[in-house]
């Protein structure tokens, strides 16, 4: 999956829910690779053809700066348009991307000064130069200063205390105001100068019209009727020009995009976890399907700020109720990977640093979870369901429709809460509107979905949980050491030392248990025969310029 930066996890709806039966393949024990791509040089990637590929839902922003944007298919659609001086390699390292800097350095340690010399070539599709105005405006609307802004986080960026030229538009300084390790992540896009100045333009202005591209395609049409986004070669881009003549994205919904991928109408299919489409994939003849590792983990997030959830108990409770083995075994085993439970809110399993910092506080104990909502006052009546003062303990979950995992994930928390007393009401909403008219604005009580990840875990985890009114926090509450705690791992250089408090700050979530992690899930993919150098991958970045069809 392509990434905004470190500065935001992205939120990402699921994929389609798993009807297999018994025949599904069983779990592999073979550690996955970081990116399970066909690979292939430039030089033998053919010129020309189109990439058919499936969004869930139109964007409601495209701007992916700003918090309603901050989302996959978004991401993952303007992606080919946009790009920065960082890039990631497939082992999670950084690089320069020559296309967009000359160079990236460190040139002071205290206080924190990066130099970035841009590429002149580069220029936005109007012809504009990229100079270093547009990331000193990106800097200005992303760093929290100005509450007219609605940016995804505002981590790393609000630790800049400057941005200036060293004599040219082209060559300039980025100074911190505190030692930052993960400094890098917020320099893989930038946005104009004239989007990023004006608060009303970078918060709507980009709802029906897509940010003027930086990269080797643009978005040359946007079919709201048809649900169909046409991109095409920029041609004003400085670099090799890019192999496909079109990428077409079209609005599939969840349930219905295997069918599409195996009737031959797209070339790529994001399987995740869903075994149905895994068995649907396999079927189609001129398609291979391919595994890496992932960034993505499933989750309940529980809104603390109303309720009967804002008792710590009680969401402890649910922690203790859910069945976070049975949810990964349904979701993982039927695609040929190992199930697991997701053990940290920070570092993915096998990823360095990981410790499973949930299983104890919030393991699967359906006693632990009685006691602890008779502790919280509810107690079990004649037919087992709980109630305080007279008033029976009720909760919803809110999922996206068309997006049967989602709703599969949230039949199993239904079922393992009336096993302990609480009834849970499914409340399904269109999948369009999920994220924007319920999940940010906090308009539920429990939903669950996916976050992707990022190869900056511990800055980019920061806006999940802190502060409080972070634009990327859903839960409605926080702990109050967890700014300390984000601040101490944020300016720690030392590796070792850094992953020693990201635990700490592990602990403390599983202990007021804002969100329960469920299940990693792995990148999954199928895509058609001889399509190159895109798929599936755990950190890689897209090079959208050799994407294509193999000679």
């Amino acid at each position: 999956m392509a990434v905004l930066s470190a500065s935001a996890l992205l939120l990402t709806a699921c994929a389609p829910g798993n009807t297999a039966g018994s025949t599904s393949p069983k779990a592999s024990s073979k550690a996955l690779p970081t990116t399970a791509w066909e690979a292939a040089a430039a030089a033998d990637v053919q010129v020309g053809g189109t990439l058919n590929l499936a969004i869930n839902a139109m964007p409601s922003n495209w701007n992916i700066y700003e918090v309603d944007g901050n989302e996959s298919d978004t991401v993952n659609t303007v992606a080919p348009t946009s790009g920065g001086p960082i890039r990631v390699a497939g082992d999670g390292t950084t690089l320069v991307d020559p296309n967009y800097a000359t160079s990236v350095e460190v040139v002071s340690d205290d206080p924190q000064v990066i130099e970035i010399k841009l590429n002149p070539k580069a220029v936005w599709e109007d012809g504009t130069p990229i100079t270093y105005k547009d990331y000193a405006a990106t800097w200005a609307a992303m760093n929290g200063s100005n509450e007219a802004y609605s940016p995804a986080s505002t981590a790393i960026f609000e630790q800049i205390s400057a941005i200036e030229s060293k004599g040219s538009d082209f060559d300039f300084t980025v100074t911190f105001d505190s030692i930052n390790a993960d400094w890098a992540s917020i320099f893989t896009g930038v946005l104009p100068a004239a989007v990023a100045s004006d608060p009303e333009a970078f918060n709507a202005g980009y709802v029906t019209t897509p940010v003027p591209s930086s990269g080797p395609f643009v978005i040359s049409s946007i079919d709201t009727v048809g649900q169909v986004v046409t991109l095409t070669r920029n041609p004003k881009w400085w670099g090799e020009a890019a192999k496909l003549d079109t990428i077409v994205v079209k609005v599939v919904s969840g349930a219905s995009q295997a069918t599409s991928f195996g009737n031959s109408e797209t070339d790529v299919l994001y399987i995740s976890s869903n075994a149905d489409a895994y068995q649907t994939a396999e079927k189609r003849k001129d398609a291979e399907i391919q595994a890496s590792g992932g960034l993505t983990w499933t989750h309940v997030t529980m809104n603390g700020s109303k309720g009967p959830l804002k008792d710590v108990l009680v969401r402890q409770a649910i922690g203790h109720a859910v069945n976070r083995e049975l949810i990964s075994e349904s979701a993982n085993t039927p695609v040929g990977v190992d199930a697991t439970t997701q053990g940290s809110y920070i570092f993915m399993p096998g990823q360095k640093g990981y410790e499973d910092n949930v299983g104890d506080a919030i393991g699967y104990d359906v006693d632990a979870a009685k006691k602890l909502l008779d502790e919280a006052g509810y107690k079990a009546g004649s037919d087992g369901t709980r109630e305080k003062d007279g008033k029976a303990l009720k909760l919803s979950i809110t999922v996206p429709a068309d997006t049967p995992t989602n709703k599969q994930r949230a039949v199993q928390v239904q079922a393992d809460l009336k096993e302990v007393g609480v009834t849970v009401e499914l409340n399904e909403v269109p999948a369009a509107k999920y994220f924007s008219d319920y999940i940010i604005p906090g308009d539920f009580e429990m939903t669950s979905f996916s976050w992707v990840g990022t190869p900056w875990p511990i800055s980019s985890s920061e806006a999940l949980f802190s502060p409080v009114d972070s634009e990327s926090n859903f839960t409605g509450i926080t702990d109050k050491k967890l700014s300390a705690l984000f601040d101490e791992a944020n300016t720690e250089l030392d590796g070792d030392k850094r992953i020693v408090i990201a635990n700490k700050i592990d602990k403390v979530l599983a202990a007021y248990v804002p969100i329960i992690p469920i299940a990693p899930l792995p990148n999954v993919y199928a895509v058609k025969t001889g399509l190159v150098n895109y798929g599936a991958t755990q950190f890689e970045t897209v090079d959208w310029s050799i994407v294509g069809w193999k000679k």
